[in-house]
């Protein structure tokens, strides 16, 4: 008991929505800007050849608000909630104008503002003593990692889905179809499903993007690996039966050379450039997270050599993989749902500030930086979904009303996991207690009804790994226990 009291006090059992919403201010958002650190207006300045708008570094503040006065002050969350007002700080982005190489004017502007969580290092409660947020009448016990939405609590709901960029090996339901790997590819502004399948008469497709159904042997030789014999030395390895599988596709899909499998793929998306129509869906679809340019077609065409390997081993060995086990299963938190929201809610703005730039241009005057970027825009935008829970790409209740009809309920609440499967079908196999639970979830905390086993809870001891670990150091602990590289 002791040990289990000393644990919960060291413990903030909001601690995984605090540290994930803070990796999102301090490392998320920078991500973003950098990933669209470039307008390039159609309509240049008089008398300018090359002119772009660079975006640089992006900073928030603390909560604050603004009064009628025009007086900024700095806000607590209880005046939040009593004058139903938002818990949440102004954002500001660096702004650089470059004509001809040259940075002719560079400023800070308020793009917006951004919800703050309680209790994270960018609330105005981080760091007080209990006395002192006893003096501001805050409660002392209050574990944070929810955020005040016009004077309401909303709490982001921890979303449990399957692992990204990860090999799925099932059988399939589809006809002609005897086993599928199926990989969720995610490249942080990109996703896109893949399906690589064997059918009954041992012919191996891929689908990805819009191409359907294609020839993995084709796309092989389209990623450069045009030797049918050295395309069956690296993917049959000696096995006989992998051997015979790999003759039968080639004699179906008689390709040679690069050029024709990449006019073969042009041509099964209908397209009248059929070389430059592939190589665009290659480079940016086909594994976007090897890599989106032609030097990473190499990487791609081992990757894909070995998922095929993978397949038809399961295949012969009439082995699927589990992916109800934990191990595939991944927690999204604020940090992956808050990175989806601003993702797409920052590109719109940067579309409506070139707009604005091209609009406001005249001869003799550039618009300014707080002319293009207008802060309410993105406000209401972020404030809109984190009230209603409506979310990117038609999902629904990512937020929720926080319970507070007692402490017990609050803390359920803010240690719950939804996953993404709909609750009126039945998938029996995901409502299950799975052994690799142990640990990690409460056994009994579920509804019942449509729900059970779809929501479920975290454990109380238990606690959730964050994104940040430098890939280089897990990569050297990996070699430590024998791991083996699959590709350079």
């Amino acid at each position: 008991m002791a040990l289990l009291d000393a644990a919960i006090k060291d413990m903030n059992i909001a601690e995984h929505h605090i540290k994930s919403f803070e990796y999102f201010i301090d490392n998320g958002l920078q991500n973003i800007v950098n990933s669209n650190s470039t307008i390039e207006p159609v309509i240049k300045p008089a008398g300018v050849t090359e002119f772009l708008i660079k975006l640089g570094k992006i900073t928030v503040g603390k909560p604050d608000i603004r009064e009628i006065d025009s007086t900024v002050r700095p806000i607590m969350p209880m005046e939040a909630r009593i004058r139903d007002l938002n818990y949440d700080a102004s954002m500001t982005l660096m702004v650089s104008y470059i004509a001809d190489k040259k940075v002719i004017k560079e400023k800070e502007v308020v793009i917006g503002r951004m919800p703050i969580m309680l209790k994270s290092k960018y609330c105005n409660l981080f760091g007080l003593s209990k006395e002192d947020l006893i003096k501001i009448k805050e409660d002392p016990n209050d574990p944070g990692g929810y955020f005040i939405i016009n004077g309401t609590e909303r709490i982001i709901i921890t979303t449990e889905d399957l692992a990204p960029n990860n090999i799925l090996i099932t059988k399939d339901s589809q006809e002609g179809i005897l086993y599928s790997a199926k990989i969720f590819a995610d490249a942080d502004d990109i996703k896109v499903p893949h399906t690589v399948s064997l059918s009954s008469n041992n012919l191996l497709y891929v689908t990805f993007g819009k191409i359907k159904r294609f020839p993995a042997v084709t796309l092989l030789k389209a990623l450069g690996i045009t030797s049918d014999a050295e395309l069956i030395k690296l993917l049959a390895g000696g096995n006989e039966d992998m051997e015979n599988t790999l003759h039968v596709n080639l004699v179906a899909f008689p390709e040679k050379t690069e050029k024709e499998s990449l006019i073969a793929v042009g041509e099964s998306l209908h397209s009248v450039h059929p070389i430059e129509t592939a190589e665009t869906n290659i480079d940016s679809l086909l594994f976007p997270f090897l890599g989106r340019t032609n030097a990473s077609r190499g990487l791609k065409a081992e990757y894909l050599i070995f998922v095929l390997r993978r397949l038809l081993a399961s295949a012969e060995e009439k082995k699927e993989v589990d992916k109800d086990h934990y191990s595939n299963k991944r927690l999204h938190s604020e940090y992956y749902n808050m990175d989806m929201l601003f993702r797409f809610v920052f590109r719109q703005v940067l579309n409506d500030a070139k707009y604005n730039f091209e609009r406001g241009i005249r001869k003799d005057k550039i618009p300014t930086p707080e002319y293009i970027f207008t802060a309410d825009q993105l406000t209401s935008r972020l404030r809109s979904s984190f009230a209603t829970g409506q979310w990117v790409g038609g999902r629904v209740g990512i937020t929720q009303h926080l319970d507070r009809r007692s402490f017990p309920s609050t803390v359920s609440h803010l240690r719950k996991i939804e996953s993404l499967l709909t609750s009126n079908r039945e998938n029996y196999r995901a409502r299950d207690l799975h052994g690799t639970h142990f640990g990690r979830f409460c056994a009994v905390e579920t509804p019942e009804g449509p729900k059970i086993g779809l929501t479920k809870n975290l454990a109380l001891l238990s606690r959730i790994s964050i994104d940040g670990v430098s890939e280089k150091e897990i990569s050297a602990e990996l070699k430590k226990y024998g791991v083996k590289v699959l590709w350079t």
